[in-house]
């Protein structure tokens, strides 16, 4: 159900195209021709608490949106406000201004506030057929744009999860293969042999560039980094990290990050320490 703000722009009858995190509306008052809302779809009451993958969306949004505008019309400049005073939903009035009278379906519209800042009281009186023509042309050149240059849908951009991945096992896929639907970049970090004799006293099984070929090797996994501590700010700083993925018993305990955090539910009954004790069971059965 569309929210009250959605409702109030007109929702259902002035859509030109949905993407995955925002509405992209036919302003019902065109305060200049070709006035436009763009929407978030999220109930985001500030544009800095908006998800990374929202905000690196809306930046392949805006080309679009001024490429098409442009063809069309010829605008001049254009103008974005986000006001946020009445409707409390991040969203964006642009308006095309036009120092020459802009022509469409045959008629000619001035921009009446040129070159002041727009009124949005204003209004063109386009009338109702040439507005329906109008957004029909819209909607027919953004969908070919965004089959052109589709936009991501899925929810990151750049995520990163890690462990050590000694003895690789069918959790460890698991959490791959969930981190992976959630994003376009997959980034695994695999935790070197130094940190682990650090933080579990214990060198591991498999050495690190083993590990770390193992983990290259799997569908989905787009890079593969060094862990060499656990400063999880630092990866996030240096890698442009949206969202960090881990197993859900970190609720509550994982350090602070500054990106969203994925939780995943670990695979019953599997982990590498299992695995290990299992084996020096079945070593000690052969003494």
């Amino acid at each position: 159900m569309p929210s009250a703000t959605l409702s109030k722009f007109g929702f259902d009858n002035n859509l030109i195209l949905t993407y995955h995190h925002w509405h992209l509306l036919l302003r019902f008052q065109q305060t200049t021709l070709g006035s436009l809302i763009l929407i978030c779809k999220g109930s985001y009451p500030a544009f800095g608490e908006l998800p990374e993958a929202a905000s690196r969306e809306m930046h392949a949004i805006i080309p679009q949106i001024e490429s098409i505008l442009k063809s069309e019309f010829n605008y001049s400049k254009i103008n974005y406000l986000m006001l946020m005073m009445v409707d409390p939903e991040v969203h964006f009035h642009i308006i095309p201004r036009y120092e020459n009278a802009a022509a469409f379906a045959g008629k000619v519209y001035e921009d009446a506030s040129w070159p002041g800042p727009p009124n949005l009281g204003d209004d063109i009186a386009i009338d109702d057929a040439d507005r329906q023509t109008l957004l029909n042309r819209l909607r027919d050149r953004f969908e070919e744009e965004s089959e052109c240059h589709p936009t991501s849908n899925k929810q990151y951009g750049r995520l990163y999860t890690s462990g050590c991945f000694d003895i690789f096992h069918h959790g460890h896929l698991n959490i791959i293969q969930k981190s992976k639907a959630l994003c376009d970049h997959l980034i695994v970090g695999v935790s070197t042999d130094e940190l682990i004799m650090k933080e579990k006293g214990n060198p591991p099984v498999i050495p690190f560039e083993e590990r770390v070929s193992m983990v290259e090797s799997i569908n989905g996994v787009d890079e593969v980094i060094a862990q060499v501590d656990k400063d999880k700010q630092r990866i996030v700083d240096d890698n442009g990290i949206d969202a960090i993925s881990v197993g859900s018993d970190w609720k509550g305990r994982y350090p602070k990050v500054s990106c969203d955090m994925a939780y995943f539910d670990y695979t019953p009954s599997v982990s590498s320490t299992l695995i290990k004790q299992r084996l020096d069971l079945l070593n000690k059965a052969k003494v």
